[in-house]
């Protein structure tokens, strides 16, 4: 009984050709790849050992690992993904959990219900990319990856050698291509969730782009970063380049070394407060913002926002900070009024904040600016910006590292070389020290347009400008900057330090044609897909159903829909098989089925199986007056199919098919 269950067992479990098991670690391969770039490297490394030996297991017989050895890998991939993600579960170590399971079972594989476990493996790790990236590229490869797939699923359930892979994509792309149009269906009409798909757990991420400290040197090192912020496309009017200050976090502490946001008893804005802080002077400009990814609170909106969006609130220095830090990409509709009047009176405590400096820093500068405290508060404005403009100030990508007391001091009558931050917080400081309530504001300036008509914002973009109350017009923008570099508030980075503008990004640059242009194409084609794919949301699906004639939102209604889809399609795909399924005709057959079908309307019975002379002497006796140009049509086919030189016969046989229908009709 023993030994019939034995040789049961392995009749259930036939074993692979080494030829399947090389197609099985191809496709795997091909889905894992897109993977590696979301691995650490340690990880990735690990990885590609195990397909590594598996494919010279298959390639140059090396031998397969024992039992043993697959257990102690195991128990060091586990150790592996713990040191390195902390963690066994959540999006990054559940992932890459499963790809060191996938490559060990490769490892194992022999039979074919192995092998269909690593398909469904495969399946699942198709799915787990798009916790990663949700690009059009992603997208295509992931369409890519399932017809890889589907078949090879094909090709185990056949339990046989592969076939050519050409032959063996047909088999999945069919099925595929009468997929989509249900797919489109469904994405359009399936009611949206209002959360995301995937709410896995994630590790701790590292924050990008602003931060809620400034120290001098953070914006210089942020200038080199090429990562994408945000995309702003503007619904009617849109300022020029050098009026998109993109308004981030506002600092007002200062210690010596760096500066502090508002101390959290200030930051909120009572609805009666919002009211009487703003005062709105132009015309209001709408605009949408796609805003990437940087695992903070920190909303960067166009100076000077008027509202927060849902899950935002608007501090009383008048930004915008999420509730939660932002994981994912948001799209959200904002509105600003750039030249909007702010606090047109200032509360005792905040003017004795933004009058704050430290006792005994900088002295040099802290004379300097109360030297002007005689002066009226447009002069005192007026005479730093000329020392900026005058003392032969520089503006660099790589500011000399200044002293650790008196820093400040160092920079304006020593190095007089430095970032944007250097000159935002000397400005502040010595506007503080000549008696005028100063804060520093970080966020990003200007931008790259699309041809498309959208604005393209990049970590690279960052800058810094300062806030000057006064009296009857409230805060007051003025940016030091411009009085070094105004080819940094035109232009950007790269047309303000063309000295050393190699360091910068390329994404940064303009001096690379045609593969500006075509990272533009690309950017422009993400765009869309982000804004009509990723974006669609609940709001978008009732303008699209209301423009085609739906009206209503309820999901009964929606779900209905989703049935007689499903219904619908179905009956489609049937009809098609069916036209699939009938015999193809060659051209002559078709023709020949057109000269009976005429023949049918004039009331000419039609025999099955006739032979075509047979007809004619038929027609001779039964119809005389068509009979002359029926043989023409039939000497001609009958030419047309079996004499090869008579090369016009077909044409000959058409005219005499028109020319017999309009005798019928006379």
């Amino acid at each position: 009984m023993n030994g019939l269950r034995t040789k049961t067992t392995q009749t259930a479990l036939p074993a692979l050709s080494p030829a399947m098991r090389l197609r099985v670690l191809l496709v795997i391969g091909f889905i894992v790849l897109p993977h590696v770039l979301f691995q650490p490297p340690p990880i990735s490394v690990w990885i590609a050992l195990g397909f590594g030996w598996q494919a010279l297991h298959l390639t140059q017989r090396l031998p397969a690992p024992p039992r043993w050895v697959l257990i102690l890998l195991m128990l060091g991939g586990m150790t592996l993904v713990w040191a390195t993600q902390s963690t066994l579960i959540g999006r990054d170590g559940g992932v890459s959990f499963i790809l060191m399971l996938t490559a060990l079972k490769l490892l194992e594989a022999r039979n074919l219900r192995d092998a269909r476990i690593v398909n469904l493996l495969g399946l699942f790790l198709l799915f787990t990319l798009f916790l990663f990236d949700q690009s059009p590229l992603a997208a295509l490869w992931s369409l890519a990856s399932f017809a890889l797939l589907i078949s090879l699923l094909n090709e185990l359930s056949h339990n046989a050698e592969p076939r050519a892979l050409g032959s063996s994509l047909k088999s999945s792309l069919i099925p595929m291509a009468y997929s989509l149009p249900l797919a489109l269906v469904l994405f359009i009409i399936v009611p949206r969730p209002s959360a995301p798909l995937f709410g896995l757990p994630q590790a701790t991420q590292a924050s990008t782009g602003l931060s809620d400290e400034l120290a001098p040197g953070t914006i210089s090192q942020l200038s080199r970063s090429p990562e994408l912020a945000f995309r702003a496309t503007f619904e009617d009017t849109e300022p020029a380049q050098n009026q998109l200050y993109w308004r981030g976090p506002v600092f007002w502490g200062y210690d010596g070394q760096r500066w502090e946001r508002l101390p959290a008893e200030f930051s909120l804005l009572s609805e009666e407060q919002k009211a009487h802080s703003v005062q709105v002077q132009g015309a209001v400009l709408h605009y949408s913002l796609m805003l990437e990814a940087s695992h903070n609170t920190i909303l960067p909106a166009l100076d000077r926002p008027l509202n927060a969006p849902e899950g935002a609130n608007l501090l009383a220095d008048h930004s915008l900070r999420f509730r939660l830090p932002q994981d994912s990409r948001q799209l959200l509709k904002m509105k600003s009024d750039p030249s909007a009047k702010l606090d047109m009176e200032l509360p005792e405590r905040l003017r004795k904040l933004s009058l704050q400096l430290p006792a005994a820093d900088n002295p040099l500068l802290q004379d300097l600016g109360s030297a002007w405290r005689t002066l009226p508060p447009q002069e005192r404005i007026q005479r730093a910006l000329d020392h900026f403009k005058n003392e032969t100030f520089s503006y660099t990508l790589e500011p000399p590292i200044l002293q650790d007391q008196d820093g400040m001091d160092d920079f304006l009558f020593n190095t007089r070389a430095g970032f944007c931050e250097h000159y935002a917080t000397a400005f502040v400081l010595l506007m503080r020290a000549a008696g005028l309530p100063a804060r520093v504001i970080t966020g990003y300036l200007g931008g790259e347009r699309h041809p498309d008509g959208y604005w393209i914002v990049r970590q690279g973009d960052a800058h810094a400008w300062a806030e000057i109350w006064l009296d009857g017009l409230g805060w007051v923008r003025i940016d030091p900057t411009a009085s070094v570099a105004p080819e940094r508030i035109e232009g950007g980075a790269a047309a303000a330090v063309p000295s050393n503008a190699a360091q910068l990004p390329a994404a940064l640059r303009r001096d690379f044609g045609f593969l500006h242009r075509v990272r533009l194409q690309w950017d422009g084609l993400e765009n869309r897909w982000n804004r009509w794919v990723l974006g669609f949301d609940a709001s978008d699906q009732q303008k699209l159903l209301q423009a085609l004639g739906w009206v209503g939102n309820q999901n009964l209604k929606l779900w209905g829909l989703v049935g007689l889809s499903l219904v619908l399609s179905l009956v489609a795909i049937k009809l098609f098989q069916r036209w699939r399924a009938q015999p193809k005709l060659s051209p002559q057959q078709r023709l020949w089925q057109a000269f009976l079908q005429q023949l049918r309307r004039l009331g000419i019975e039609i025999i099955p199986a006739e032979a075509p002379r047979a007809l004619l002497q038929r027609l001779h006796r039964q119809c005389p007056e068509i009979a002359p140009l029926a043989a023409v049509f039939i000497e001609h086919y009958l030419s047309w199919c079996y004499a090869a030189a008579s090369a016009n016969a077909h044409t000959e046989a058409r005219q005499a098919l028109v020319q017999l229908k309009k005798q019928a009709k006379a």
